[in-house]
């Protein structure tokens, strides 16, 4: 237990804040990567409706 608390208290040490450039390039991903699923699963259930 205390190996894993200090591994993660040198995780925080070393992570920093992303950018604004960062995180607006993340949100671009992910709200891509939602859009894509979501058309598949429409796609795929109007398919299935249909037969």
């Amino acid at each position: 237990m205390r190996e894993f608390i200090e591994r993660s208290m040198r995780i925080l040490h070393i992570a920093k804040k992303p950018t604004r450039r960062e995180l607006e390039e993340i949100i671009k991903i992910a709200g891509l990567g939602i859009l894509v699923i979501g058309f598949t699963g429409v796609v795929l259930y109007a398919v299935f409706s249909v037969l």
